[in-house]
C-alpha cells in the first residue's frame, strides 16, 4: 500500500516537473522573440528618424511612428511582466522536484531490496508529502500550452491516475513493478 502510494506521489511529481519546465521554456522563448524584435524595432525606429530628418515624406514619418508606437507597447510589456524572472522561477520549481524525483527513486528501489520496515517507510512518505508540498507551494501557474507541451512529452497523459506500465516507464529497471 504504501508503495503503491509512493508511486502515485512519484508519477505526480514527474508529471508537475515536466510542466515547470515546458512552462520555463515558454517563458525563455517569448523573452527570446520580445527582445529580438525589440532591438530590431528600436534599430528600424532610429533609422526612420534619421531618416525623417533628410527624406521629409509623410508615409515615412507615419510608418516611423507605428514602429515606435510597437517599441513602446513591447517596452512597456517588459516593465510589466519580467519574462526573465518567470522563467527562472518556473525552472528553480523544476529543479526542485527534480531532486525529489530522485529522492523517490531511490526509496522505490531501497524497497525493492527491502531495506525500510512499515514505520520508516511511512516516515519517509510524511517527509516526502511535506517536501511535495513545500515545493508545490513555491510554484507559479503554469499555462495550458505548457500541460499540453509536458502531456506530448510524457507520451500523452490525460489525467493524475498512472497505470503500473507508466510508471515504470519513468523508473529504473530494478525499481518497476513489473521487472521483466
Amino acid at each position: 500500500m504504501l508503495e503503491s502510494q509512493l508511486r502515485q506521489i512519484f508519477a505526480g511529481v514527474v508529471w508537475t516537473h515536466k510542466i515547470q519546465e515546458c512552462q520555463a521554456d515558454i517563458y525563455l522563448e517569448k523573452h527570446n522573440k520580445m527582445e529580438t524584435l525589440r532591438i530590431a524595432l528600436s534599430a528600424i525606429t532610429t533609422s526612420g528618424i534619421c531618416t525623417v530628418v533628410f527624406i521629409d515624406e509623410n508615409w515615412l514619418k507615419i510608418l516611423t511612428a507605428l514602429i515606435s508606437v510597437v517599441s513602446l507597447f513591447i517596452n512597456s510589456y517588459f516593465k510589466v511582466y519580467d519574462l526573465d524572472a518567470l522563467q527562472k522561477h518556473h525552472k528553480r520549481s523544476a529543479i526542485d522536484l527534480l531532486e525529489l524525483r530522485e529522492v523517490l527513486i531511490a526509496i522505490l528501489c531501497d524497497i525493492k531490496l527491502d531495506k525500510y520496515n512499515e514505520d520508516t517507510l511511512m516516515q519517509k512518505r510524511d517527509e516526502i508529502l511535506k517536501k511535495q508540498m513545500d515545493i508545490y507551494k513555491e510554484c507559479l501557474d503554469a499555462s495550458s500550452e505548457a500541460v499540453t507541451r509536458a502531456s506530448e512529452k510524457l507520451k500523452g497523459r490525460q489525467d493524475n491516475t498512472y497505470s503500473d506500465e507508466e510508471i515504470d516507464s519513468f523508473l529504473p529497471l530494478l525499481a518497476r513493478k513489473k521487472n521483466n
